[in-house]
């Protein structure tokens, strides 16, 4: 066991059942970093942080690995920008409805419903990630709906329905995950006045560096699907060497004008 792994060897917060230890990735990789967790009965399992099936199976680790000891901060960040920006526009907490994209074991909707919105309705391709949300957080969400975004033919009813006017990913775009493409035709299904916030690796945010840059680009360049109102770096969370990783945030605003 290295060094780090043996220092990050702590009992899980509020819970007796097993304890984590952190295995950093010998490259930095964050797609690479692992977790060792030992059970009360002194049964071990290892599994890469990205497995996020098993990691949502086992209750409150996501929170204690994620959130606490990484000190994630893209569900913070991301909740309290659309709403701010969203308030500015002259719509109040109350006022958002919110698809919650990527939106794992609920962390994200928690954070928005700590803020005031309570219209929220969320997707994920893991069905793992639905059943950790309604066993952890049940009641949040109107909706959750598993699949790949363009595999969900319903989610342009429920934005409807439910009147959504808000659509947040943190972290979900790039990294093998929700394309840039799939991301437009979510966000193409909302009326006009709806906003968006998302979150993106840095080095992925500039222009050539992946599909979602150029969509950024794009999106600036041609005005007629919204207008970027905020664009904000910040420390999504630390990798389990201690060392920073970077994000940046975005928000912006469908005009009515664009309905």
């Amino acid at each position: 066991m290295s060094e780090q792994a043996q220092q990050a060897r702590t009992p899980q917060s509020g819970n007796a059942d097993y304890e984590v230890e952190l295995e950093p990735s010998a490259d930095g990789d964050q797609t690479q970093e692992a977790l060792l967790v030992t059970h009360a009965d002194g049964s071990r399992e290892r599994f890469r942080l990205h497995e996020y099936a098993r990691v949502y199976a086992l209750p409150g680790l996501y929170e204690e690995v994620v959130q606490h000891r990484l000190q994630c901060a893209s569900p913070s960040k991301l909740a309290e920008l659309v709403v701010s920006c969203a308030r500015a526009g002259g719509v109040d907490p109350g006022g958002l409805g919110v698809f919650d994209l990527g939106a794992g074991n609920g962390v994200v909707g928690e954070e928005l419903r700590a803020r005031g919105v309570t219209r929220l309705v969320a997707s994920d391709s893991l069905a793992a990630a639905r059943d950790a949300a309604l066993r952890d957080r049940p009641g949040l969400y109107a909706e959750y709906l598993v699949g790949d975004t363009d595999d969900l033919p319903q989610a342009g009813e429920l934005i409807r329905t439910q009147q959504l006017n808000g659509l947040v990913a943190a972290g979900a775009l790039g990294l093998g995950h929700i394309s840039a493409g799939s991301f437009h035709r979510l966000w193409s299904a909302f009326a006009g006045d709806a906003w968006f916030a998302v979150s993106v690796n840095e080095d992925l945010a500039k222009p050539g560096a992946s599909d979602f840059g150029d969509y950024l680009a794009e999106f600036e360049r041609r005005g007629d699907w919204g207008e970027i109102v905020r664009r904000e770096r910040f420390r999504h969370r630390l990798t389990m060497a201690a060392d920073p990783i970077h994000y940046v945030a975005i928000v912006a605003h469908k005009g009515p004008q664009l309905s």
